[in-house]
């Protein structure tokens, strides 16, 4: 039977993932750097991925060498912060609309710094307002992207 370590497992999946996205991205026209096709960005991705996947097993199989096993990860997991933070964003894409990006954003990332990792009000509320009004300038003003303005307009 072939031992193999967890960090082996994840690499290769990946590995494989990303080949199938590079080779699904081909059909697309990737095009020229001057003249980039439909599935340039897709190839690139996937070409970038596959490398750091190859990149991981090299790295696993030498932690394997080393004796290295598989060891359960599920075990003595806390699953209670991973299930909150899935509960903030499904909140987040849910009162994206009714609040608007930068409203949601604030509160979304104020949550986060409250509930997973407790910080000081001070910088919950100062870390929100500097996430939204980064985020708003990156995408409303540079980027020109049109964002929900929510129910009072901003």
């Amino acid at each position: 039977m072939i031992q193999v370590n967890n960090d082996q497992v994840s690499s290769f999946f990946w590995f494989i993932l990303a080949l199938g996205i590079t080779v699904a991205s081909v059909p697309y026209g990737i095009g020229t750097l001057g003249s980039p096709g439909t599935g340039f960005l897709p190839f690139l991705t996937g070409l970038a991925m596959a490398v750091f996947a190859f990149i991981g097993m090299l790295h696993s199989t030498w932690r394997r060498r080393q004796g290295e096993g598989w060891r359960p990860k599920i075990e003595g997991l806390k699953w209670q912060k991973s299930l909150l933070v899935l509960a903030a964003l499904a909140a987040y894409v849910l009162l994206l609309k009714p609040l608007g990006f930068s409203l949601s954003t604030a509160l979304f990332v104020g949550l986060l710094l409250r509930a997973i990792q407790p910080q000081k009000w001070a910088v919950v509320i100062a870390g929100g307002l500097a996430a939204a009004a980064g985020s708003f300038l990156v995408f409303e003003v540079w980027l020109q992207a049109q964002l929900p303005k929510g129910i009072w307009g901003f």
